[in-house]
């Protein structure tokens, strides 16, 4: 897909002058699923600061342009046992209604994603409520949907989670057409409910996997308009917003072709 000489281009690029300042503040380092995955100062995403909290506006997510929109994605790391919270008031105060999860909770003997959502009944994470309201098993993944409340004034929202089912670490997905279909589905689910906020995307640490679905999804809008693709500028540009995607995701679309 990508000439060789162009991967070892868009592998050399740097944001210049990048910053990691809140990520690598001493409260804040526990909440990194991996060290060398950190989130761009400039375009991390910022949570509501909870008074005398130290570090409470600090998430393992940054902001992501879409083709055409500002800020229509959020790329991030699986949630942990101690960021499940802010994973929730993220998702809300973000007003984020679709989650995108391309991983297992755990692989190969190691969690890669701590179970955030409740299966049975009702849990409380801080400030909301999530309730499990109805699953549905598709060949290549699950779509769950949420009712999720912010206890201190009763508003709700419903939130959709899609698993993506068929993709196993370190490899590609069974079938490449059942991907697409799956990134299809999304974004039809989006435009069907005319939901303004971000989709929310991670797998484990938020650079691979989830580096290929925003990666197709740009050049696929960009093609439906344009009809041009350029997997370079898109993967170059992916790099500016989120640290660590561009050499992983480069072996998987490579291999994905």
């Amino acid at each position: 897909l990508l000439p060789i000489l162009l991967l070892q281009k868009l592998a050399q690029f740097r944001l210049p002058h990048a910053k990691y300042t809140s990520a690598q503040q001493g409260c804040n380092k526990n909440k990194n699923r991996l060290l060398n995955i950190l989130p761009y100062e400039s375009t991390r995403v910022p949570l509501q600061p909870i008074r005398g909290v130290e570090g409470s506006d600090y998430i393992n997510a940054n902001f992501v342009d879409s083709y055409r929109d500002r800020r229509a994605y959020i790329a991030t790391q699986a949630p942990m046992a101690k960021t499940v919270e802010d994973f929730w008031r993220m998702i809300w105060e973000l007003n984020s209604n679709i989650v995108v999860m391309l991983t297992d909770l755990n692989e190969r003997g190691r969690e890669c994603c701590y179970p955030y959502w409740p299966t049975e009944r009702s849990s409380r994470y801080q400030y909301y409520v999530v309730d499990p309201m109805v699953e549905y098993n598709m060949p290549n993944y699950t779509l769950r949907e949420f009712k999720l409340t912010d206890a201190r004034d009763g508003q709700a929202r419903t939130l959709r989670q899609f698993q993506f089912t068929d993709w196993p670490e370190h490899g590609v997905p069974e079938s490449c057409e059942a991907f697409i279909d799956f990134l299809g589905q999304v974004h039809k689910t989006k435009e069907q409910f005319g939901q303004d906020g971000p989709i929310t995307i991670h797998c484990s640490a938020g650079v691979g996997r989830t580096g290929v679905f925003l990666a197709l999804s740009i050049v696929l809008e960009r093609m439906r308009h344009e009809g041009i693709v350029d997997m370079f500028q898109t993967i170059r540009m992916l790099r500016t917003q989120r640290p660590g995607i561009i050499i992983i995701i480069t072996i998987h679309i490579h291999n994905m072709m």
